[in-house]
């Protein structure tokens, strides 16, 4: 008897705190109870179609995308990301080929006025590029 008491007052809470609820809340609660009812019995798809409840949800699905879509949707930004990083290492190995390969043009040109020892010295590829500007 306790318990048929105890759900009849949480019942009479609820309705008395839905009264009170916005109007758009209400009809989302309402789209759900539809569509849960839909599920429950296959013969209600019928009367939830006219309701405003998508297709999908009507009729048991969900309006997620498919497996394949989500997939591709993570896959390809990562493989631009990939691409992107790849070439700007390769850009830079090529700048960095460009840059020795001046040094050593610098250095065959002059070959005359530089001391053997400078050539040992790691600051002598700074000391060419500062000095042919």
């Amino acid at each position: 008897m306790n318990e048929q008491l105890f759900a009849s007052r949480i019942r009479q809470a609820l309705d008395e705190s839905a009264e009170r609820l916005p109007y758009r809340v209400t009809q989302r609660l309402e789209r759900a109870r539809l569509a849960a009812v839909a599920r429950a019995q296959p013969e209600a798809v019928a009367a939830t179609a006219g309701a405003g409840v998508s297709p999908a949800v009507a009729l048991g699905g969900d309006d997620r995308p498919s497996a394949l879509v989500r997939l591709l949707s993570t896959v390809v930004p990562i493989l631009f990301v990939l691409a992107g990083l790849y070439g700007i290492a390769e850009w830079e190995d090529a700048q960095r080929a460009a840059e020795t390969a001046d040094i050593d043009a610098e250095l065959m040109l002059s070959d005359d006025e530089v001391p053997i020892a400078a050539y040992a010295d790691k600051g002598f590829g700074v000391y060419i590029k500062n000095s042919r500007q």
